[in-house]
């Protein structure tokens, strides 16, 4: 299986494996699975430390190391996720969650959130079993 890896998910198993569930813990430390991570969630975490809306004891550099030494791989935004995002319903109005959502279904990903309005739409996606 291939996965996309929300923002929270990312940011919860570099710096806070206790809010993951234990099966989610597992898919990403899966050598098995294929994993992704958008340039908009690294984006998006680069923004809310910006504005002083999330702490890391992390740099941008840092938190690239890891993801990279986790065998995840950075995934750039395409044109095709772009095309996709104009076609989603406004379930959810983040535009960072809503550009996940459209890049999970335009590469054929399962997406790895517990947000509950991400899950409103026709994605694939896990969290707990």
């Amino acid at each position: 299986m291939r996965y996309l890896l929300d923002t929270h998910t990312i940011i919860w198993y570099l710096t806070d494996y206790s809010r993951l569930p234990v099966n989610i813990e597992n898919l990403i430390d899966d050598l098995q699975t294929t994993k992704f991570v958008s340039i908009a969630s690294v984006w998006e975490v680069v923004i809310k430390l910006s504005v002083n809306r999330l702490s890391l004891n992390l740099s941008i550099d840092d938190l690239l190391a890891i993801i990279q030494s986790r065998n995840i791989i950075l995934l750039p935004i395409h044109l095709n996720h772009l095309r996709e995002y104009t076609h989603l319903p406004f379930h959810h109005r983040d535009p960072f969650d809503r550009l996940l959502i459209a890049t999970a279904v335009a590469e054929n990903l399962t997406l790895v959130t517990s947000d509950k309005e991400n899950q409103l739409y026709d994605v694939n996606w896990v969290w707990e079993v």
